[in-house]
């Protein structure tokens, strides 16, 4: 086994080994904390790193759903107008959840717009991922007897980036036809294969591992591979966020209002235009 301290492949991020700034892990960290007070009321509250995949494929489609659309399909509890609160238990919860949403929809933002050349770029997309697998591995072992039973198995936690990527394409599907491939056929080719690299960290890791990101002295749960496939992932993301802009928003075609003298009367008289209203 491969010493699971080795550096990862080059111009590949691994957010578990990278320090945000101040401003980004604590809008991350208000963000799950009130994941956590939501799932206390639903257990299919996602985690955050779901959260951060769905919200940047929104901001890579061709149209940005709204507040109405995007909320109750990710978190539950209907619409959340003014006096309707949705899944939040308070005014205040749920302003604190969007102000964060908000900022940390901007970062994604910024760097999504930021002309990098390589994914070691301080400003490139760095997505808020966590090595699940690696911070199990990473816990010290019960030394006693009373160790409880239902211990999580490493191998039934989340790979590496695969709720980001289940985020993300949950956002596609969500909004499929803003998602739909342009006539080009060009276009959306590079569009099928940006999603195909993206749907590969949607699946298990299998491949041998080599790092743990969450403690490079713990037993490595990540492989090469998927280290190599989330790079290109990251690559695929600014494909999709350069092409939902070239595109626009979809333009349903135009419709002439114009009525054709053999075309049934828009009055509902069920006689010809010409033999009525036409005449």
């Amino acid at each position: 086994m491969t010493d699971p301290g080795t550096t990862p492949p080059a111009d590949t991020p691994a957010s578990d080994a990278l320090a945000y700034d101040e401003a980004t892990v604590a809008t991350l960290e208000a963000l799950d904390e009130t994941l956590d007070e939501l799932r206390e009321r639903d257990d299919d509250v996602p985690q955050w790193e779901f959260c951060e995949g769905f919200l940047t494929a929104m901001l890579c489609a061709r149209r940005q759903p709204t507040q109405d659309e995007w909320l109750p399909l990710l978190l539950g509890g209907g619409a959340a107008g003014p006096q309707d609160l949705g899944p939040f238990e308070s005014a205040g919860q749920r302003t604190r959840f969007l102000m964060n949403w908000l900022a940390r929809e901007t970062q994604i933002r910024a760097a999504l717009d930021a002309r990098v050349e390589t994914l070691d770029d301080p400003r490139s997309l760095d997505p808020a991922t966590i090595d699940w697998r690696g911070m199990i591995s990473a816990a010290p072992a019960e030394a006693t007897d009373d160790a409880p039973d239902d211990e999580p198995d490493p191998d039934a936690l989340p790979s590496y980036a695969q709720l980001w990527a289940l985020g993300f394409l949950a956002a596609v599907e969500a909004w499929d036809d803003d998602w739909a491939p342009p006539r080009d056929k060009e276009i959306a080719a590079d569009m099928a294969d940006a999603l195909d690299c993206i749907a590969t960290l949607a699946d298990d890791d299998r491949a041998p591992p080599r790092f743990n990101l969450f403690d490079e002295n713990a037993p490595p749960s990540v492989s090469e591979q998927r280290m190599n496939d989330f790079g290109e992932a990251l690559w695929a993301v600014y494909d999709l966020h350069a092409i939902g802009k070239s595109l626009g928003p979809r333009v349903a075609p135009a419709q002439s209002s114009k009525v054709g003298r053999n075309d049934p009367c828009p009055c509902g008289s069920g006689k010809k235009y010409k033999k009525c209203c036409g005449a």
